[in-house]
């Protein structure tokens, strides 16, 4: 019994190990980021609510421009989108569904050009935060076509490497016809978001899209007959700062 009991100690201590690394794990996955706290504690008052309206509205309304005007663009900050994500896409909401299954409740933050998101996963006490650290430009050379770099894509505070995480943005994405194609830039994925992509020759163009200083504005232009065909060669890397 002696000579076993080095290896009952040793079992015991690997156990104790791997439980307190596994809790150690799961405390971490259930951190969620500070700028997700931030935007999802904001009390919902009247001003929320006008917000989210004012803002549908307008997102109906730059549809309708894209449309029918020969010009068209608006400026969205980061606190109408969260206002609006508040009202309408938390676990019971209807516009839920827009999102993945299982996902409700998206926040976001833009911090100088960076665009962070995040989504809740789940409910209760096995939900956790999946969130992404995003860099956005329009792609040189291409009509309509926006270069997506994930810079970081973490679970609370684990660092996250799923593919299914991007498949699954690209899903959402063809839902509203852009077609999105991923591929490697140094460590990082990178998407491109071609935009009207359900269009054989796409009436209208992208000529800004930025994200800067809380602020994500878009603008284009629209033809009364099909824009120019898509120059060929792809040069998705960002512009020279």
């Amino acid at each position: 019994m002696r000579r076993r009991r080095p290896m009952f100690l040793a079992l015991a201590m690997l156990t104790a190990f791997a439980s307190l690394a596994s809790g150690t794990l799961l405390l971490a996955t259930k951190r969620e980021p500070e700028f997700y706290t931030t935007a999802a504690n904001r009390p919902a008052d009247w001003d929320s609510h006008e917000k989210s309206a004012k803002l549908l509205t307008r997102i109906l309304d730059l549809q309708n421009d894209i449309r029918g005007k020969e010009e068209w663009g608006d400026t969205f900050t980061a606190d109408e989108l969260n206002c609006f994500f508040a009202e309408n896409m938390g676990p019971k909401d209807g516009l839920c569904e827009l999102l993945p299954k299982g996902f409700h409740s998206p926040r976001i933050a833009i911090e100088g050009d960076r665009l962070k998101l995040g989504v809740r996963y789940r409910e209760g006490f096995w939900s956790s935060i999946v969130w992404l650290e995003l860099k956005i430009w329009l792609v040189a050379d291409q009509v309509n076509v926006a270069a997506v770099e994930v810079c970081d894509l973490k679970v609370g505070r684990v660092p996250f490497g799923s593919q299914s995480i991007l498949d699954k943005i690209g899903d959402v994405a063809h839902e509203s016809s852009i077609e999105v194609t991923w591929y490697r830039n140094k460590s990082n994925p990178v998407g491109l978001f071609k935009f009207f992509a359900k269009q054989p020759r796409p009436t209208s163009q992208v000529l800004t899209l930025e994200v800067k200083d809380g602020k994500l504005t878009i603008a284009g232009r629209s033809f009364l007959e099909a824009a120019p065909a898509t120059p060929a060669g792809v040069n998705p890397l960002p512009p020279a700062p």
